[in-house]
């Protein structure tokens, strides 16, 4: 996932940014949602869960960050992430 600062030849609108981040955070969590019960099979305890998401967010995290993302596009990335993950799980 990358977050290119400038779109042809103009800079990216910071609300155009947020979205992308909302949008990619959303689809990875799913994502990884997916994989962790491919891998866990369908008895899992909370910690499991906890334990897989934060390790799956604090990746996501340091990729982005790596990149310069803004600290709210993070944020966001985050946040949606997490929502999608659980949502996906429950």
């Amino acid at each position: 996932m990358r977050f290119p600062s400038f779109k042809l030849g103009r800079a990216d609108t910071f609300q155009a940014r947020m979205q992308r981040a909302r949008s990619e955070g959303y689809s990875r969590g799913a994502r990884e949602a997916k994989l962790f019960r491919l891998s866990v099979g369908k008895s899992f305890d909370r910690e499991q869960v906890l334990d897989w998401l934060s390790t799956a967010a604090d990746e996501g995290r340091a990729e982005l960050e790596s990149q310069h993302a803004l600290e709210r596009e993070v944020e966001a990335w985050d946040m949606s992430f997490r929502i999608a993950f659980l949502v996906e799980i429950a």
